[in-house]
């Protein structure tokens, strides 16, 4: 009796607020074109949140700026959320990217959907599903959208740097010619620009892919070799990474095939697969990195980790290093010093004074 008590009260409160946001309208900022609804009447503020059956924390806010400089800027509210139907609005389905957007797609004119992803999804690696269409072990482990996509911002193109980053005014010159609005202007050219490379610097995608491929728990249930995104932290492309390079290969530059979608990620024993023992030459040599590279290039164990089981060339090889540094170093660091204690305490001395 008291948890429906309880649930009644935070229900009613949740009403109370909307209703407040409602007498709040007339401070509230013009609402953006895709917001035609208005929702961001109540969502707009920080605080708007509630405690769900399971005893988590929901939060509801949603950042205008933030969203208007995102990819789903002109995506109405209800292009996703299709089942909110009132205001205020009960509690609101899991989002299905899958569904047809009200967007349509410019070269065939037809109600664009995300089907064609979940087509290759199936087909790949990250599928829930095995060859004979039974659900995989474990298969709650597998990305679905939402583990891997967010909402991203648009990223300017970095050899735009004249005025605004990312903003060719000489651009945006010939495209006044035709086009007359200018939302329509800057939208259409982030949209463009921002697709002539990665949404996602290197660093970033490492850190997509060590969600799951770094967690112990997930690499054990799914007989992993190694920890994927840690080891590739230790290697040369990794540590460039970490420093925000934007020139060397991330995951998806080895693990999905040139020219098709990141979604068709395959497994290293499919031929078609990039990673396949047959393809790996292809990965380094192509002209994007080592043009004139040999097909032994493609032995370098980049997933290799400090472990005598896995690789006992690259466990010696770095032991002796680590030997050969600690034995140079402290050697040098004991006179250091012992010079220093000289220099502070000159009359210092470790004999015995005869009474």
């Amino acid at each position: 009796m008291t948890a429906t008590y309880i649930r009644k009260f935070r229900y009613a409160g949740i009403v109370m607020f909307l209703m407040l946001c409602m007498l709040a309208g007339t401070s509230a900022s013009p609402a953006d074109a895709s917001d035609i609804t208005n929702c961001l009447l109540c969502h707009k503020y920080p605080g708007i949140s509630r405690v769900d059956e399971e005893g988590k924390l929901r939060l509801f806010y949603v950042n205008e700026d933030v969203f208007n400089n995102s990819v789903h800027m002109k995506v109405k509210c209800e292009g996703c959320h299709t089942d909110i139907k009132k205001i205020p609005h009960d509690t609101a389905k899991k989002v299905d990217c899958l569904v047809e957007c009200h967007i349509t797609e410019p070269s065939t004119e037809t109600k664009f959907s995300h089907r064609d992803v979940a087509t290759y999804l199936e087909k790949s690696v990250h599928s829930t599903k095995d060859e004979k269409g039974q659900p995989k072990e474990f298969a709650e482990d597998l990305p679905s959208c939402k583990e891997c996509h967010d909402n991203p911002l648009y990223r300017p193109l970095s050899f735009f740097k004249s005025q605004t980053p990312g903003i060719s005014e000489d651009a945006l010159g010939r495209c006044r010619t035709c086009h007359k609005k200018e939302e329509f202007i800057y939208r259409f050219y982030n949209h463009i620009t921002s697709r002539l490379h990665k949404t996602r610097i290197p660093l970033n995608i490492a850190e997509v892919c060590a969600r799951c491929h770094d967690n112990p728990d997930i690499v054990a249930r799914h007989n992993l070799s190694t920890r994927a995104a840690f080891s590739y932290g230790e290697t040369f492309h990794g540590k460039a990474a970490k420093y925000l390079s934007e020139k060397i290969p991330d995951c998806l530059d080895c693990h999905v095939k040139k020219g098709t979608s990141v979604h068709q990620m395959l497994s290293h024993e499919d031929p078609r697969s990039s990673i396949h023992n047959n393809n790996r030459s292809n990965i380094c040599s192509n002209t994007d990195c080592h043009p004139d590279a040999s097909q032994k290039l493609s032995n370098y164990a980049v997933h290799a980790e400090f472990n005598l089981e896995q690789s006992k060339t690259h466990y010696f090889f770095t032991l002796f290093f680590i030997m050969l540094t600690g034995g140079t170093l402290l050697p040098l660091m004991g006179i250091i010093f012992l010079d220093l204690v000289r220099r502070f305490f000159p009359n210092a001395s470790m004999k015995r004074r005869k009474k």
